[in-house]
């Protein structure tokens, strides 16, 4: 039996069995909604970068992956934050469980995001024009980490420049501390 197909169908065809090839896995997670990273994920990173801030931290911060409390404080935040698939808030960094991965070194790299906002808030002497200025340090250090580890930069230098941008309107400016 022959079965005559259209080009179209046979690229088609093609197309698929080539993205299952070069991507034979979908993206997993490790971990569940509300889970714990486990310290022994969260010690070497958050070491490294007292190293990168020059803090020491007197503990490690919990680290929990969930999208419902992600999402639940990003709403919270505005449109600017809408995106956002980690966030440090008070003593505790939250991921995405949907995306996070150990394996992964781009979404370990937002962990080690997260990590610096937390050693920032150990730096007792650091004042900042605006709560945005803390993105130079966290994106430039988040981009070494994943230099060290062989990648490309999470975001451009010009990029982070527009991110730390402390708004211009002096009804608007308020001054970062790391109390």
């Amino acid at each position: 039996m022959i079965v005559v197909i259209s080009m179209k169908t046979f690229l088609l065809i093609l197309f698929v069995s080539t993205l299952l090839v070069v991507f034979p896995q979908s993206v997993r997670a490790d971990f569940e909604d509300g889970q714990s990273v486990p310290a022994t994920v969260i010690a070497p990173l958050m070491a490294w970068v007292e190293a990168q801030v020059g803090v020491k931290v007197p503990a490690l911060p919990q680290v929990i992956t969930s999208k419902t409390r992600l999402a639940d404080i990003v709403s919270r935040m505005g449109r600017s934050a809408a995106r956002a698939k980690a966030l440090y808030v008070s003593g505790f960094v939250v991921l995405d469980h949907r995306s996070f991965d150990t394996e992964d070194e781009t979404e370990m790299s937002l962990l080690v995001h997260e990590l610096v906002h937390y050693a920032q808030s150990f730096k007792r002497q650091s004042v900042w024009s605006c709560a945005q200025a803390k993105e130079v340090e966290a994106y430039t250090i988040q981009n070494k980490w994943l230099e060290d580890q062989g990648h490309s930069p999470f975001v451009r230098a010009s990029w982070i420049d527009r991110m730390a941008a402390c708004p211009t309107s002096t009804s608007s400016v308020a001054v970062a501390r790391a109390d």
